[in-house]
């Protein structure tokens, strides 16, 4: 059986774990050793890794796949915690899967593929990728990451917004996993969005959701016009993945 690492085991990795541990031996990092029995019990191989306890890396790398997640903000020093991860000798010559974000593209009124010029002053992304991209197989550019517990709206209800007309660029969290499984089957390489097709306003998405989970709606006054950058995600669909969820109010 081949195996699997997932370096960033949080609400992504840990999903993506469960569903590979049936075709793979997957080794998952931790960055709480409390997790350790958790994780064992789903029959997962845990190991302790942050930028402050290395040790493990050797072994976390020693594996036929590389998946690596870890959210820039969650780190003191993203980039040279990348830096430790890449400049071990056991990445060699291994399938890796780099999570990104749509954020690395300038902040401004269009569509965006993969070619559309990066916003060079979002230093982490930016950066990271900068220092990642010869050494990684696969990019995945993740627009807002959503699905089951993260529903599109909940956090603003009772919330006074201006930006009822700005459009939404998401991705449910399953369309990544099978992505993920789709590059790794069809020993696919190279960048690409993740999003899904549709793009219904906040106002439409946030209202719906209120209503469908039984929030309170999100108030919308003092309208404001604001850039709308989509994220175009159909690229890894001409080599034929298929979303799962292309709109966004059928998330759940």
């Amino acid at each position: 059986m081949k195996t699997f690492s997932i370096l960033g085991t949080g609400w992504l990795g840990f999903a993506l774990a469960k569903e590979l541990k049936k075709d793979y031996s997957v080794k998952v990092s931790i960055r709480d050793l409390e997790k350790e029995n958790q994780m064992i019990s789903e029959g997962l191989e845990p190991y302790l890794l942050d930028e402050n306890n290395l040790q493990n890396l050797d072994s976390l790398l020693n594996s036929d796949f590389i998946f690596i997640n870890f959210p820039p903000k969650k780190s003191k020093d993203y980039i040279t915690f990348l830096e430790n991860i890449y400049s071990n000798k056991n990445i060699l010559n291994k399938k890796v899967i780099f999570i990104s974000s749509t954020s690395i593209y300038k902040k401004e009124e269009g569509v965006f593929d993969e070619d559309s010029p990066l916003n060079e002053s979002n230093s982490l992304v930016f950066k990271a990728e900068n220092l990642i991209k010869n050494k990684t197989d696969i990019i995945f550019r993740c627009s807002g990451l959503m699905g089951y517990n993260r529903i599109a709206g909940k956090y603003f209800a009772g919330k006074s917004l201006d930006c009822e007309d700005s459009k939404v660029n998401y991705v449910h969290r399953d369309d990544v996993i099978n992505a993920t499984k789709f590059v790794i089957e069809n020993d696919i390489s190279g960048i690409f969005n993740l999003c899904s097709k549709v793009h219904p306003t906040k106002k439409e998405i946030y209202t719906y959701n209120a209503k469908r989970f039984g929030f309170e709606e999100p108030i919308f006054k003092n309208k404001k016009s604001y850039e709308n950058k989509i994220i175009d995600g159909s690229k890894i669909e001409s080599l034929g993945f298929r979303y799962k969820y292309p709109n966004p109010i059928e998330y759940f």
